[in-house]
């Protein structure tokens, strides 16, 4: 399972389809909006912070409507997303989190590593990643609904 996978099924196991949308950052590679749009989603596209290129929490809020579910914040080039307020965000609205940590194995917000600090996370193991098996990508989540979710639809569940 790959990361477009990893996120794709995230998406699916979290509810995620037609009508709803999902703020990204607009700086990140293609299989994040494609992750959305293979649900029926619409892809909501935020700005960056210019110091860390991750998604800028401060333009989050107004690009949030009623048919907004999730927020996809990417941790690019080891750089983690500022997670505390986007989470503060996403508690405000009622969002759901889902930490794309593709690129930032062992990075740390205010001493939590990432991969801890959503609904669910994941991880990518591609050849260009921090660490690397060629292919693949896990999730991790600490929701046993969304993991027994995500385990059965890995594998042609329906």
């Amino acid at each position: 399972m790959g990361p477009l996978h990893s996120l794709h099924l995230s998406l699916v196991s979290l509810g995620i389809g037609e009508d709803d949308e999902v703020i990204i950052p607009d700086l990140t590679f293609i299989a994040t909006a494609n992750a959305v749009k293979y649900t029926g989603a619409k892809v909501v596209t935020i700005d960056i912070e210019e110091t860390t290129l991750c998604i800028d929490p401060e333009k989050i809020e107004s690009a949030i409507t009623n048919k907004t579910k999730a927020i996809i914040p990417v941790h690019l080039y080891g750089h983690p997303a500022n997670m505390i307020e986007i989470n503060k965000i996403a508690k405000k609205y009622n969002l759901l989190v889902i930490e794309d940590a593709a690129e930032a194995h062992g990075a740390e917000v205010k001493g939590q590593r990432v991969g801890s600090l959503g609904d669910c996370e994941i991880f990518s193991f591609y050849g260009n990643k921090i660490i690397t098996c060629g292919e693949g990508g896990i999730i991790t989540t600490n929701n046993e609904e969304l993991y027994l979710k995500a385990k059965f639809l890995r594998d042609q569940g329906p």
